[in-house]
């Protein structure tokens, strides 16, 4: 996947719908995410969405009783 960054807010990428390199943009976000940050984006030709980033995991704590 190819990124050529113009800034925290536009890229480009592949978009599948369009078969090519197009530039994506973050919409505005709804869940509260800094400009830069939302790993949403969308293509500024077709609107076709992705998400881009790492997953964050919450691993469950497992604590051990010793007697």
């Amino acid at each position: 996947m190819t990124a050529l960054w113009s800034s925290a807010e536009c890229r480009s990428e592949h978009c599948a719908s369009c078969a090519g390199e197009r530039p994506f943009e973050q919409p505005g976000c709804a869940d509260g995410h800094e400009p830069g940050e939302c790993p949403e984006w969308a293509c500024v030709s077709c609107g076709h969405a992705i998400l881009l980033g790492s997953a964050q995991t919450a691993r469950p704590v497992r604590l051990l009783a010793t007697v």
